[in-house]
């Protein structure tokens, strides 16, 4: 049976999280590859590579501010200004946690 590293999976999934509170940006390349008679083999026709931004997910910041108990507020009452300034508090916590660590 596998071994299952419940703090790798949890540290794994804080990450994940948090590029979709802040967004990210992200590299796509795209390769056409077309079969070349001669050398019987593939040879790359096209290539691009492109980034992409990824913008904050709302949903997984609602899910956030649901799921978290240390000031218990109660974000389906606040308006949506209030979130706003919520929002961009927790973001400004993040990103200081992740430039200490």
């Amino acid at each position: 049976m596998r071994n299952i590293n419940t703090k790798k999976i949890k540290e794994i999934s804080l990450k994940a999280i948090e590029k979709c509170m802040l967004g990210t940006n992200v590299i796509e390349t795209v390769s056409e590859y077309a079969l070349d008679d001669e050398k019987n083999e593939m040879k790359l026709v096209k290539q691009k590579i492109s980034e992409k931004t990824i913008p904050p997910n709302a949903d997984i910041i609602k899910l956030v501010f649901q799921s978290c108990d240390e000031e218990k507020k109660d974000y389906e009452n606040l308006t949506d200004e209030e979130l706003e300034k919520e929002k961009q508090r927790l973001i400004k916590q993040l990103k200081e946690k992740e430039s200490a660590g």
